[in-house]
């Protein structure tokens, strides 16, 4: 019983000399495992951080990009006026008296024949405000063309970005409606808008471009591209929104009697008398051009959703 117990007691001293390295090598597994896992503790902790910034900049490139959009939805509004003809007569939809809910541009003219020693040509007679009744003779065409010469919109700040882009929607309609075409020979007329911001405590960049396309039929296409740059310049986040806003184009017309100056260049009209019973007067038939962008024809696309490419 002695020599078991005696036995025992010297397994443990061997155990100590031993050099077969067992425990070098259980301590080398320990180590690498505490390792892996502290690694993979941080490196969890290092992509969340990461993520939670790209968040911050993927909503930030957002809420650029959906801006802009507030803006030219803004500059497209109407100004809820009822619609009238130049004799006071209201205009009427389907669903009944037809207001300005969205931007509106238009003009008013008389077409008549003339005939000369090189045949017959079409003149238009325009008049030079919406309420007046002087109707002056126009024969240029084309970026000399007489066309838009008011608008009905929401009412708006100058100087505003809104209030900017109302006018150049206006303008870009002018020239859509002189059929002035580009270089390719197509009716469009196109518009870029870029804005460039650095914020002076993170020192994080921001812009925003917008380019705008009128196409022959007024429809109006506009891709705005948000783009925010970090500080670090690692990358950027970039969210970008379509919008796409059909145009609906109407010719009121209106029958009334006009009167010619002795030069024959201006057209002098009574709205309110229909029967040319008078010397001089003839019947005229006065026509009400307009160009609408009705909201519900306004539409808004995510071509991309959020890239993100910061590390």
């Amino acid at each position: 019983m002695r020599k078991v117990l005696f036995h025992k007691k010297r397994i443990m001293p061997k155990k100590l000399r031993s050099q077969r390295g067992a425990s070098v090598i259980f301590a080398l597994v320990s180590f690498m495992f505490a390792a892996m896992i502290s690694f993979v503790v941080v490196n969890a902790a290092y992509s969340a951080a990461a993520r939670v910034r790209n968040l911050k900049y993927d909503e930030q490139s957002f809420l650029l990009a959906q801006s802009m959009t507030g803006i030219i939805t803004e500059a497209l509004a109407g100004s809820g006026a009822v619609a009238q003809l130049p004799d006071g007569s209201q205009l009427n939809s389907p669903s009944g008296t037809l207001k300005y809910d969205a931007l509106t541009v238009s003009y008013q003219y008389i077409e008549q024949k003339e005939t000369s020693l090189t045949g017959t040509t079409s003149v238009r007679f325009y008049n030079a405000s919406e309420n007046g009744s002087s109707f002056v003779k126009s024969t240029t065409k084309g970026a000399s063309k007489k066309t838009f010469t008011y608008f009905k919109g929401k009412a708006l700040t100058a100087g505003t970005a809104a209030a900017s882009v109302q006018t150049m929607i206006f303008d870009m309609a002018k020239r859509i409606d002189q059929g002035l075409a580009d270089a390719d020979g197509n009716v469009k007329a196109m518009e870029t808008l870029r804005i460039t911001y650095k914020n002076p405590d993170s020192e994080d960049e921001y812009m925003v471009t917008t380019e705008f396309t009128m196409d022959k039929s007024y429809s109006i296409n506009a891709v705005t591209t948000a783009v925010v740059t970090p500080k670090s310049g690692a990358g950027n986040s970039t969210y970008i929104v379509r919008m796409d806003a059909g145009a609906a184009v109407r010719t009121d017309k209106l029958i009334c009697t006009g009167t010619k100056d002795s030069t024959g260049n201006t057209i002098s009209a009574t709205f309110s008398d229909k029967i040319a019973d008078t010397a001089g007067e003839e019947l005229v038939k006065v026509s009400c051009y307009s160009v609408t962008w009705p909201p519900e024809q306004v539409r808004s696309v995510y071509v991309t959703a959020p890239s993100s490419v910061i590390h």
